[in-house]
């Protein structure tokens, strides 16, 4: 009896003294390899990173993570947005990769139903391929510009929609 009584103080002394492991939940980022920091906004904040079998814990006034299981207490996540779903504006983005060898792609907004024409010009001003010529629907666009075909040098892509027109430069390099 008396060694059982021992053997169970002991016992309560060392897990005493053991810290257990589920009061850590730090995570070096040496151990996250997409790399880590903090992101927060108006009501979120997350330690760690996401897309990672291990996030930290990251806590708002709605929701906990707790090592990468995200649950939110008493409601449902019905939506999450990182930014705008349609343009407010027409708008041209610049061609990337620029130079380009052969083939590039462009970007472009329209912010309401509207036709839109994009056509490449060269550096004297002759039209060299029309890359749309159509109805968009408001949105965010892509076309694709494979210029096999075409020499090497400067060229001008426009834009043009109503009331907007904009151009940017190429540079196709063989």
């Amino acid at each position: 009896m008396r060694w059982s009584l021992t053997f169970l103080v002991a016992l309560a002394v060392v897990l005493a003294l053991i810290p257990p492991a589920y009061a850590d939940y730090t995570i070096s980022e040496s151990v996250i390899g997409n790399g880590g920091g903090e992101a927060s906004g108006g009501s979120y904040s997350v330690l760690g990173t996401i897309g990672q079998p291990a996030i930290g814990v990251a806590s708002g006034t709605s929701y906990l993570t707790e090592i990468g299981f995200w649950y939110q207490p008493g409601w449902i996540l019905t939506d999450v947005s990182d930014g705008e779903l349609f343009p407010t504006v027409f708008s041209l983005g610049q061609n990337f990769p620029n130079p380009f060898n052969p083939v590039t792609n462009l970007r472009f907004s329209v912010p309401e139903r509207a036709r839109v024409t994009v056509i490449l010009y060269d550096v004297a001003g002759r039209e060299v391929r029309t890359l749309a010529n159509d109805e968009f629907e408001p949105g965010f666009h892509a076309l694709v510009l494979n210029g096999a075909g075409l020499p090497s040098g400067v060229y001008f892509c426009r834009m043009v929609s109503p009331d907007f027109t904009e151009t940017r430069k190429f540079v196709l390099l063989k």
